[in-house]
């Protein structure tokens, strides 16, 4: 991983209650970071899994610089959150999981890998966040 991971920083996590994001920001909470995590919680699979991890960052971490964020990364709002939270580093692991399910929806894989990730992106440009990880 990184340095500029593992010290001080203020950085965003989409995707934070994934398996993935959530064992992520402990390591980052753990190095002293302040982090933003940010996931729309959809239920493609079971959401009190993803409530559990979200609880599971809160239990282990005596040094709580963690605020969590329920919204896709689609959606406007996410503009008011890079305006808030002035991130020096984004680590993007916001995705519509599954491939079987891309036949079926595969308008739910638009939104979120590609506009989504777009929109990322351009939060990125427009408040020059110094590092992105995808």
């Amino acid at each position: 991983m990184e340095d500029f991971l593992l010290k001080e920083n203020k950085i965003l996590v989409t995707g934070a209650a994934g398996f993935i994001g959530a064992a992520l920001i402990k390591k980052l909470l753990n190095k002293n970071n302040e982090v933003v995590g940010m996931d729309n919680l959809n239920n493609y699979y079971d959401v009190n899994l993803k409530k559990d991890r979200l609880k599971s960052i809160y239990e282990n971490n005596n040094n709580l610089k963690f605020d969590f964020i329920e919204a896709d990364i689609s959606d406007n709002v996410i503009k008011e959150i890079f305006e808030k939270y002035k991130f020096k580093t984004v680590v993007n692991l916001a995705a519509q999981a599954g491939v079987r399910y891309s036949l079926e929806n595969p308008m739910s894989y638009v939104k979120s890998n590609i506009y989504g990730f777009v929109n990322i992106l351009e939060c990125c440009r427009s408040y020059k966040v110094q590092n992105l990880i995808y």
